[in-house]
């Protein structure tokens, strides 16, 4: 019996419990803790090189098992099932019983498991890009926007509308 079923029944038939039992199943489905700890891998990736990059300008370099003592850290600050009940509380805010029952039904079909198996991957490549992206661009949009101490690049000339000519 799934843990939301149990949750459900504990409480009893409040629509309430019963939106929650099943946002806390598709919790579950979407995110099962492989794909969270593989989410905080990717985000340790990111944290990594700066972290690594200070202690070797302190001249303390990091311990061979830095990548272990990490995760263990992350997993301690937001705990998977820490994570699994404020997810079920958002999607429970945002979706009906109905609307939850439906997504289940695509999550348990094989392309709502692969889409979820792949979302942790895709969102940390969109992630990288944006990483990326940012700082190339940011400076002179700032500038753009009158958001920096510099002078201001002139906007981009508006194109007149061509006028009609009369025949």
């Amino acid at each position: 019996m799934s843990t939301a079923l149990v949750v459900f029944l504990l409480l009893g038939a409040d629509p309430a419990a019963e939106q929650r039992a099943l946002a806390l199943q598709l919790v579950q489905l979407v995110q099962p803790e492989s794909s969270y700890r593989a989410g905080l891998q990717q985000m340790m990736d990111q944290m990594l090189p700066p972290l690594e990059a200070q202690a070797r300008a302190n001249g303390k370099p990091l311990p061979p098992d830095v990548r272990k003592r990490m995760m263990a850290a992350l997993l301690e600050v937001v705990p998977y099932p820490e994570m699994m009940q404020w997810s079920a509380q958002l999607y429970a805010e945002r979706f009906s019983a109905k609307e939850l029952k439906e997504l289940l039904a695509f999550y348990k079909t094989p392309l709502g498991r692969k889409l979820a198996s792949k979302l942790p991957e895709l969102m940390g490549e969109a992630g990288k890009k944006v990483s990326s992206v940012i700082p190339e661009r940011l400076p002179a949009a700032l500038q753009r926007h009158g958001l920096t101490g510099e002078a201001e690049e002139p906007a981009p000339k508006k194109l007149e509308p061509v006028k009609q000519q009369k025949m």
